[in-house]
């Protein structure tokens, strides 16, 4: 394989990490989810991108980074397609360019009699690879699935969190910030890294159907009624496995290396981001999200307790979410009118967001829990709470996934969005998420563990919480 067309295919596999979000009828084929064949839609979000994305960019060449991208894909699946090259020095003659560059590549795409499925088979590639590829040549023949890929290939020239999202899959993206209730199969995903790996099942709904039917904890999913899913983002695969009550969705898993098929009817879940744990050595309040009314669910928790002054938030596997709920927590332990994060959009304009809620929790030693997965506005209150609260917190676990950037919503003409990087956050103490994650005291890895082994002797990070606490 060319490394530029594996770039290009790792870049597309776009990681979900519930993002930051201040509180500011597809007629499409819904395997391609996009709203519009009309290039009008690249247009808006190149407009977007080049006034709002964080940092300033040459415009040229990400236009021609894209034209690059798509030639080595093209090529890749025997598309004898003509790299072109933007030269124009105006803005409109280059976006000019770029639409006669696109219809001419689009054009030759579908006059072409390469059979690019029998190209695929003579790659050295595994089976699941082979049809990742077929399924992606298939789509860019058609004009809403070659203008999502463009606009995608555009996309990450940018970053990996700046992505579009067709109408489906903004339906999906919001119910899981929005929390509360929705009709799918209860599992939690996570992408393995920041730029590739496999969908992973981090957590299984209580009282769910995957519960019910034994998908676990660390389980892969590799297909969706039988369509391999290693190339789409989380969003689109959300919005797959979610669906009408009452109706059927095929869940393919690897566990180890046994391949298993899982046939789920469909229910509605309701998700607590918030959950609580009394029988314990060391009380925990655990996190799973920041979605809508988290602060709230979090002071019933605690009160639910008995207001203890040691106790555990547990942070593992939270992937986000909304910005300001992470900060009204922070607010129960600091008081109002803190700094709750400082956000420096482009040319290092500033924007701070404060504390605003009385402190109600009298604590005397807390421990904090992450690991791999704890990212973005977890990120921060584990970062805040440290910054603030100094030798009364100590922070158990895995270093963090290390995310501090900032996206916003930009509804988009076809009614999906663009999700768009726009600053960067810094935390009291200036420290570099990205680089650095979260400053951990004590660094404690699991081994052979999944997530129905929280809290027992097989939980050694919270073993080690518990010892530094009492």
């Amino acid at each position: 394989m060319k490394k530029e067309a594996k770039i290009f295919f790792v870049s597309f596999i776009l990681i979900f990490v519930s993002f930051f979000l201040f509180k500011i009828n597809s007629k499409a084929d819904s395997s391609v989810d996009i709203g519009t064949t009309s290039f009008e839609l690249f247009r808006q979000v190149v407009a977007y991108t080049y006034r709002d994305f964080v940092d300033q960019f040459d415009l040229k060449e990400k236009l021609n980074q894209t034209l690059e991208k798509i030639y080595n894909t093209l090529n890749y699946g025997g598309f004898k397609t003509k790299l072109f090259v933007i030269k124009s020095s105006s803005l409109k003659d280059q976006m000019n360019d770029f639409e006669n560059y696109y219809n001419q590549i689009f054009e030759e795409i579908n006059k072409s009699s390469v059979n690019f499925e029998s190209v695929i088979d003579s790659k050295k590639l595994d089976n699941v690879q082979k049809e990742i590829y077929k399924n992606f040549y298939r789509s860019i023949k058609t004009k809403e699935g070659f203008l999502k890929f463009t606009i995608r290939s555009y996309c990450s020239t940018l970053d990996n969190y700046t992505e579009y999202m067709g109408p489906k899959e903004y339906k999906t993206f919001k119910e899981s910030i929005q929390g509360g209730n929705f009709s799918g199969v209860g599992i939690v995903m996570m992408r393995e890294n920041r730029d590739k790996g496999e969908v992973v099942v981090v957590e299984v709904i209580e009282n769910s159907p995957a519960e019910e039917s034994g998908i676990l904890p660390g389980d892969r999913i590799i297909k969706v009624n039988d369509k391999d899913i290693t190339s789409d983002s989380l969003d689109v695969v959300q919005s797959m496995i979610r669906g009408p009550e009452n109706t059927t969705v095929k869940l393919t898993i690897k566990r180890k290396e046994k391949v298993m098929d899982f046939n789920l009817k469909r229910r509605i879940i309701h998700i607590n981001s918030v959950k609580s744990f009394n029988n314990l050595e060391v009380p925990v309040i655990r996190i799973k999200t920041f979605s809508v009314g988290t602060s709230k669910e979090f002071l019933e928790a605690y009160k639910k307790l008995n207001q203890p002054s040691v106790f555990i938030i547990d942070l593992r596997n939270n992937g986000g979410g909304l910005l300001d709920e992470s900060i009204n927590i922070l607010s129960y332990f600091v008081g109002p009118n803190k700094v709750g994060v400082k956000l420096k959009r482009r040319n290092q304009v500033e924007q701070v967001f404060y504390t605003k809620y009385p402190k109600q929790i009298n604590y005397s030693k807390i421990a904090i829990l992450t690991n791999g997965y704890t990212a973005s506005a977890s990120e921060i209150f584990a970062q805040s709470m440290k910054d603030y609260l100094k030798d009364d917190v100590i922070i158990v676990g895995n270093k963090t996934y290390g995310k501090n950037t900032v996206q916003t919503l930009y509804n988009l003409i076809d009614n999906g969005v663009l999700k768009l990087t726009i600053g960067k956050y810094f935390t009291l103490s200036n420290r570099d998420i990205y680089k650095d994650k979260v400053a951990l005291d004590y660094e404690v890895n699991l081994k052979d563990f999944n997530l129905t082994e929280y809290y027992t002797d097989k939980d050694s990070q919270y073993k080690k919480a518990v010892e530094l606490l009492k």
